[in-house]
């Protein structure tokens, strides 16, 4: 039976690296040079961004593009392009700003005026709605959608301004020329006057179009996509292959923590007041409190904008790119929750996502950090959530890419930019098995730029015009990193667990975020998918599990939410009516949105829905694990996947700690061991108790489990042989290279034994690499020999005899050195490789420590 891995072990791999690839105007020669590092690195296409490039869409633009996409075609290598003239998409190069200011982004806001009454025919001048005297009177007042009133709840500062739903009136009729004239009743009251304004939000964003609005998408359309494709259209669906929008948003606030009832513009467009679903007079409880109706009100205005939003931004890009043969793909914010925001988000992650052909997310900026899956300092305002990056990003781009057929499956992440020049290829693969050991299953790096060095742009840049020493390994990094997605592309992904979505419940009040549950469940080694519920009313029980495209579920976990849609309420009381098992998390809602349970149906959700706290998850959920360790770890996470063969990938997520447990697995007639930095595949024997996994800090690896034999697969691995041990303290000489000099090792350091060289005077910025050299003595030859070098800072490559054993990224940093010793003397040589932060102190790299230099050890030579 065919199986994926037959044709990695061939070295059959599909490339799924697409790296961005910066323009500035460089020279034909830099252009051609780059393409061909990228493609030396082993990253067989590009993503081309103006990054800012001096005439985007000008002559020198389609000259450049002319050079890349004639290497591209040379090279085959595939081109996606960045759909703007830069970040975020939406500026249409200038054309909104320039041609077609009727199309900017509209807003809507509401001044708010408090008046003690009674006062008989009272006169407010509502004509400076900025509410700054100084401005001058606001053009806004021709733009007032209505007028309202309504009694305070209290005449006292109890931290609320909240109003009596009871005495809210439409009092449009009372205002004219700027003056609303009205009888205020006895009481303390507030006026609010709705209007509609170019005026607010986020300032760089300001000419941006409007994502609410087709017309304005189409501006886009035809600024940016249209002259790519009459200028490239026999490439469009060969070499070109889709375009890729970057971080596209509504942008009414600047930052992520945008939630609707903020006081902030809203996202709107000309007309909008006529397609809510709502009465106009409670269009304040879009800021302001009313007795509890405002969730139902910010629910409703949320709903509808998300839709509005997947309808005329990513549902336009996505038809054009389809019609032409094309994908369309890219990412919005998610950061520190934006998802379910305004702002920096679109409000909904899912129909942020819509339509598009790959699910995307972007790791940058230190959002993911090894060993930090808690709240950390980051060059982000407000820092970075590490357990929001930790537990639901990933998680959010595989789900998409599971649940939503037009996917099928592709989960793509920006990756590794703005983290700084401290982050090497160690930390690239960290990220890179945390990302597929969840779901993702492409990689956007993040970014060749061929300016001139130093580029201060969101180091690090991974060529560097030579000036990286660790870019004459980056096709070992992405050899290995391709291997691992190609596995996980193409099938099935098998979770026991669905959690819901919790945007809604966040529009409506209060709610627990989703990264709770999730990380409660992966830190059991519990897998799940995070499902919205648009796809949950869509999904069907079948033999008691929840059926949503290709995936099953076994368990609907629901967080908690003080209001939740009324439809996903009676969804999840009809599977569990069907036997699904579906659990309330910390407790039922206090209330509903879009309409009401009665009496009935919720003594009927609480007799068959169960409650629980976060904290118990794990415990409701034990039946559900796919497999049973015999010693826990919370840092142990998986990944099953069925593409032909029941792939499971494992990652010691830990800084620290080895993993050493036994796993009970289900049954199969054979079952493997996949190294996919040496590309071996390995038989993998079954003790007593089940399958023995150990894995170092740092590593991953893949059981595959198969109903038939699996050819090339070598023998179980080896143990690394603990039959003689010795630690070489024999005589050391050290040597240092940059990366301009490399291999020539002209400069000898004044130590004779292994050091760190950062503590020698003199060294303690040097970027490039360190030779430790010595001569050991085997007594017997042709027997195992294993080399421990302990603890390196950071890639190692090492030499016996002058011949390469191989390199390590990571720990663990043990080389098996069978079969290359010799009985007797024997030269040994470990060549280590740092990062350009220690000699490069970018303002970025201050968020990640500046680690040594060289081999912390000790060495370990077992024979």
């Amino acid at each position: 039976m065919y199986s994926k891995i037959n044709d990695i072990l061939n070295g059959k791999v599909e490339n799924s690296f697409f790296p961005f690839f910066w323009q500035h105007g460089e020279t034909e020669t830099v252009l051609r040079q780059y393409m061909e590092k990228i493609q030396e690195s082993g990253m067989n296409a590009v993503c081309i961004e103006a990054r800012p490039h001096p005439d985007f869409l000008g002559e020198k633009w389609w000259t450049d593009l002319d050079i890349i996409l004639d290497e591209a075609r040379k090279r085959d290598m595939k081109v996606w392009i960045l759909d703007d003239s830069h970040f975020p998409t939406g500026y249409a190069n200038g054309a909104i700003k320039e041609k077609y200011p009727e199309h900017r982004k509209w807003y809507l806001y509401m001044r708010c005026f408090d008046a003690a009454g009674p006062v008989k025919g009272a006169r407010i001048n509502i004509s400076y709605l900025a509410g700054r005297p100084w401005d001058g009177v606001s053009e806004d007042i021709n733009h007032v959608i209505g007028v309202y009133m309504a009694k305070r709840v209290s005449d006292r500062n109890n931290g609320k301004e909240e109003i009596m739903i009871a005495t809210l009136k439409d009092i449009t009729g009372a205002y004219k020329a700027g003056i609303i004239t009205i009888d205020i009743p006895e009481g303390a009251y507030r006026i609010f006057t709705v209007y509609y304004t170019r005026n607010g939000g986020e300032e760089s964003t300001a000419d941006y179009l409007n994502p609410i609005s087709a017309a304005a998408t189409e501006v886009l359309v035809k600024t940016v996509y249209e002259p790519h494709f009459e200028k490239y259209k026999e490439d469009f669906g060969k070499t070109i292959t889709g375009f890729f929008s970057d971080e596209p948003r509504f942008g009414n606030k600047k930052g992520f923590m945008a939630g609707i009832g903020q006081d902030m513009v809203l996202p709107w467009r000309l007309g909008l007041e006529k397609e809510l679903p709502f009465e106009m007079k409670f269009l304040p409880l879009l800021w302001v409190q009313g007795e509890g109706l405002e969730g139902e009100i910010r629910y409703q205005y949320m709903n509808l904008i998300t839709r509005l939003y997947h309808e005329n931004f990513t549902g336009v890009l996505a038809k054009w790119c389809h019609d032409r043969g094309i994908s369309y793909l890219g990412h919005n914010i998610e950061d520190n929750g934006a998802h379910a925001r305004l702002g920096y988000g679109t409000g909904h992650y899912f129909r942020g996502q819509t339509e598009q052909d790959f699910s995307g997310i972007d790791v940058i900026g230190t959002q993911i950090v090894p060993g930090m899956p808690y709240h950390h300092d980051s060059f982000s305002t407000g820092g970075c959530d590490g357990e929001f990056y930790h537990f639901a990003l990933a998680k959010l781009g595989a789900s998409a890419a599971h649940l939503d057929p037009v996917k099928k499956g592709r989960a793509m992440c920006e990756a590794f930019g703005a983290y700084g020049w401290n982050e090497g290829l160690k930390l690239m693969k960290w990220i890179t098995d945390h990302l597929i050991v969840r779901g993702i299953n492409y990689l956007v790096p993040h970014a060749f730029s061929p300016k001139e060095f130093p580029d201060w742009d969101c180091p690090p840049h991974f060529y560097a015009q030579g000036n990286n020493p660790q870019f004459r390994y980056f096709s070992v990094y992405s050899n290995y990193a391709n291997r691992l997605m190609n596995l996980f592309q193409n099938g099935v992904h098998k979770a026991p667990a669905a959690v819901l979505y919790p945007a809604e419940q966040e529009w409506a009040g209060n709610y627990m975020p989703v990264e709770k549950p999730v990380r409660e469940l992966l830190e059991h080694q519990i897998d799940c998918d995070i499902v919205s519920a648009d796809y949950l009313l869509d999904a069907v029980v079948e033999e008691n599990r929840l059926k949503i495209h290709k995936e099953y579920f076994k368990t609907l976990i629901i967080p908690y939410g003080e209001a939740i849609p009324v439809n996903v309420m009676r969804k999840a009381m009809e599977y569990a009516q069907s036997g699904l098992r579906v659990i309330f998390l910390q407790d039922y809602p206090s209330g509903t949105l879009g309409g009401e349970l009665t009496e009935e149906e919720w003594l009927m959700l609480k007799q068959v829905c169960l409650t629980g706290a976060v904290s118990e998850l794990a415990d409701l959920c034990r039946d559900l694990a796919e497999m049973r360790l015999k010693i826990p770890y919370r840092e142990l996470v998986y990944y099953h996947y069925e593409q032909g063969t029941e792939n499971w990938m494992f990652f010691n997520e830990h800084l620290s700690r080895t993993v050493d447990t036994t796993i009970e697995m289900p049954e199969a007639a054979y079952a493997y061991s996949y190294d996919a930095f040496s590309n071996t595949l390995y038989q993998l024997e079954k003790e007593e108790s089940g399958y023995r996994l150990k894995l170092a800090p740092y590593e991953s690896c893949v059981w595959i489990f198969s109903e038939d034999p699996i050819e090339d697969a070598k023998e179980s691995v080896k143990p690394m042989c603990h039959g003689k041990t010795q630690e070489l303290m024999a005589e050391w000489k050290v040597s240092f290279t940059d990366s301009f000099s490399y291999p020539d090792f002209k400069e000898t350091l004044p130590v004779k034994e292994v050091v760190t060289v950062n503590t020698i005077d003199g060294y303690e910025d040097k970027c490039g690499t360190v030779s430790y050299e010595t001569v050991f003595t085997v007594e017997e030859g042709s027997g195992d020999v294993f080399l421990d070098l302990g603890t390196v800072y950071e890639i190692a490559e090492v030499f016996v005899n002058n011949k390469s054993v191989g390199v390590k990224l990571c720990p663990p940093y043990v080389f098996d050195l069978t079969g290359l010793v010799e009985q007797g003397e024997n030269l040994l040589r470990v060549e280590v490789t740092n990062t350009l932060g220690t000699q490069i102190r970018d303002g970025l790299s201050q968020y990640l420590v500046i680690e040594p230099f060289g081999i912390e050890g000790p060495v370990i030579l077992n024979t």
